[in-house]
């Protein structure tokens, strides 16, 4: 799992330009439609390396969700370091202390802010807390979302994969919340940073794969 101190980020040249990276925020506005697709990533992305989290408050701790995998070639623990953003159904039988209650405060506000210009929120509560079956299926729900809502509100569209000839990457669309860099297929979680501001509120932080 990446860590919230060291951020990655690899850029692999080719004909196509593919971007893997964690999560980032990035809260300026482009001219997107003046500049090439890869030119807005690369910004994207340098303000992702940027981002300084310490704003949200005290640091809590940080989880992680993992999935139980027979393929002991490629995890030699027997666990996939993630889990599928865009279909959690397909490893929510297998996700690792699934019924684990990791946050035990009522009330909870999460935040994505990758891979977008403006950042997505939402609450959740629950008397009981949560355990990582019912927040990997919320932050899966509310990211298709927030690309659904991204995609009827942009005038300028996403452009399909097989029409994609200069990057691989998604490019940055002008919706509600500047979508750019990766379709919702492309990225998994493998854990979340917790924090507590000064009003007490409770905020947690996607770490997202892709």
């Amino acid at each position: 799992m990446k860590t919230s101190i060291k951020k990655i980020c690899i850029l692999l040249f080719s004909p196509l330009f593919f971007v893997n990276c964690t999560i980032g925020q990035e809260t300026g506005s482009t001219a997107i439609e003046e500049k090439e697709p890869i030119e807005v990533v690369k910004e994207r992305i340098q303000a992702f390396l940027e981002k300084d989290y310490s704003e949200l408050g005290e640091l809590l701790y940080e989880f992680e969700f993992k999935v139980k995998t027979d393929n002991l070639e490629d995890y030699e623990d027997g666990y996939i370091p993630w889990a599928s953003l865009s279909d959690p159904k397909r490893d929510l039988p297998n996700l690792h202390n699934k019924n684990e209650i990791i946050i035990k405060y009522p009330q909870i506000k999460v935040m994505i802010d990758y891979p977008v210009t403006n950042i997505y929120e939402f609450n959740l509560k629950s008397k009981k807390g949560f355990t990582r079956a019912q927040l990997l299926s919320e932050i899966s729900k509310h990211y298709h979302l927030m690309y659904e809502e991204e995609e009827k509100t942009a005038t300028i569209k996403t452009i399909p994969p097989a029409e994609r000839t200069k990057m691989y990457n998604r490019n940055e669309t002008n919706g509600r919340y500047g979508l750019w860099g990766h379709d919702i297929s492309d990225m998994d979680i493998s854990g979340a940073m917790i924090y507590k501001n000064d009003k007490n509120e409770i905020i947690i932080v996607p770490f997202i794969e892709s």
